[in-house]
């Protein structure tokens, strides 16, 4: 018999156990658990999965993962974070727009990042305008490694 053997379970991320991650380290962690246990092919939806992390996380956590899952099932993503987008190679972008002055009216239009109409939304929206993209480009001094 195996009753005297008592298994123990930890998710770890890197070094650190469950109780020692941030909120959002947490919530990567259980996202990727999630991601890697469940073979569903029915579509998924996450909503904001980098909230509490920091755009490097975002990329070496999340993206990779749901990268790899979404050879297998559709996944879609709510965010504000344009990291994610460009990271996890989003393949459709939805831009919903809700006008509270025409009664909570919502309007949507939709595309891959490579449309004109899409790819400026995503700069608005996403980096904040073209100019403040600009700057931070300016700023950090970009270039090819």
């Amino acid at each position: 018999s195996l009753d005297y053997l008592n298994p123990v379970y930890k998710l770890k991320l890197g070094d650190k156990e469950l109780p020692e991650l941030s909120p959002g380290e947490r919530g990567a962690l259980l996202l990727i658990f999630y991601l890697l246990l469940d073979n569903d092919d029915i579509p998924l939806i996450i909503d904001q999965p980098e909230e509490n992390l920091d755009n490097q996380s975002v990329h070496t956590i999340i993206g990779k993962y749901i990268k790899q899952v979404k050879d297998q099932r559709q996944i879609i993503i709510v965010t504000h974070n344009p990291n994610l987008a460009i990271v996890c190679d989003a393949e459709q972008i939805i831009h919903v727009k809700i006008s509270k002055e025409e009664g909570n009216k919502v309007t949507y239009f939709t595309g891959a990042i490579e449309n004109p109409s899409i790819n400026e939304s995503v700069v608005d929206i996403l980096e904040g305008t073209f100019p403040a993209f600009d700057n931070r480009t300016e700023k950090y001094k970009v270039t090819k490694r």
